[in-house]
């Protein structure tokens, strides 16, 4: 689990740092260089939605910016948002409109246009 994290963090990171080319092609190689094996879902010209695990996923919309979601679940789902120029810098992360302890956002893949919902609903076992 240890691991998952740290791949998960040092992925965050090199998408931060890793300068424009091809955004999905770059993406995919630098989680496979920390020795991720991600699986693409679905992509077209502007949108791509990515498994990094079976409990992890990025989605990934590319305009003038780059929007990213990126969701995790153990065990019950929860998503953060984020806003990157082309040159991979941070701009601004996106919060969801309510309080949530587990946001769950979801991505229109025409528009890139994200949808929020609150994934509270669990129960402890």
């Amino acid at each position: 689990m240890k691991r998952f994290f740290l791949s998960i963090s040092l992925f965050v990171a090199s998408l931060c740092m890793y300068a424009a080319g091809d955004v999905f092609t770059d993406m995919l190689e630098n989680y496979r260089k920390l020795g991720g094996k991600p699986e693409v879902m679905e992509q077209t010209e502007k949108y791509m939605h990515v498994s990094l695990s079976d409990s992890a996923y990025v989605e990934m919309y590319v305009a003038d910016n780059i929007l990213v979601v990126y969701t995790v679940c153990a065990p019950i789902c929860s998503s953060c948002a984020r806003v990157y120029n082309k040159e991979w810098e941070f701009l601004f992360p996106l919060e969801p409109p309510f309080v949530s302890v587990f946001p769950l956002a979801t991505m229109d893949r025409e528009t890139g246009r994200i949808v929020w919902t609150d994934n509270d609903k669990w129960e402890y076992k």
